[in-house]
């Protein structure tokens, strides 16, 4: 069972590629020989069965949309009406963990920014946090050893977007979770001393008190030097 059940999850998406293969022409996407789509044509994006189509007014959203409800319904499948609704880039919308939105200034000019979405970033700062607490009594190795994948794996997937005001904020959640993990390890010590043993020899400008303004760093030890868990690329 443990076989197959890992052999669905890698192949769901190939099963879900082909049972939605002929999706874009099927909302109308017209491309050009060089894949350039045309001037006027909507855009899909697909991975998997989530998609988001990029449409020039909410008239042809709402066009694209009952094509696409029409080409589903052969193949007995159909929208998630509670995920699927029409909306303004300006209003924003989440696709596969990102925000994406265009802000409009003052002076009427418009710029695109994608971000990570809250819920994503919600969903990190949960599982840092639940594996900190479960980390307790663990040496500062094996909490650097679990936390390090994590946190590469969630910056490495968000690095290419605008991601620098939420990276500083999980810098400052994972120093708050790490402190709390050494002062949990060493109740009868002051903080000063979990400080000096756990923090700070890296980076010697960096505050070593929790309470001092300013990026901090990371939990680290000394055989563990230079593998230090770090939220930014």
């Amino acid at each position: 069972m443990q076989y197959c059940t890992g052999a669905t999850r890698l192949i769901s998406p190939l099963m879900l590629n082909v049972a939605l293969h002929g999706m874009e022409q099927a909302a109308g996407v017209r491309a050009r020989s060089d894949a350039e789509t045309v001037k006027g044509s909507p855009v899909l994006v697909r991975y998997a069965d989530d998609y988001v189509a990029l449409c020039y007014s909410r008239e042809q959203a709402e066009q694209v949309k009952d094509r696409l409800c029409a080409w589903l319904a052969p193949r007995g499948l159909h929208f998630n009406q509670d995920k699927t609704k029409v909306v303004h880039v300006e209003d924003g919308f989440t696709f596969l963990g990102f925000s994406v939105r265009r802000y409009v200034d003052r002076q009427g000019s418009g710029k695109l920014f994608i971000k990570p979405s809250k819920e994503s970033v919600m969903r990190l700062r949960a599982r840092l946090a639940a594996d900190t607490r479960n980390l307790r009594g663990s040496n500062a190795s094996a909490v650097i050893f679990h936390l390090n994948p994590v946190i590469r794996g969630w910056s490495a997937y968000y690095r290419s977007v605008v991601s620098g005001k939420v990276f500083d904020a999980l810098d400052h959640h994972v120093w708050h979770l790490t402190y709390r993990w050494a002062r949990h390890t060493h109740p009868n010590k002051s903080r000063g001393w979990v400080a000096a043993r756990y923090f700070g020899r890296f980076n010697k400008a960096r505050p070593t008190s929790p309470s001092s303004p300013g990026p901090r760093s990371f939990v680290t030890s000394r055989s563990t030097a230079g593998r230090r868990p770090t939220i930014q690329p």
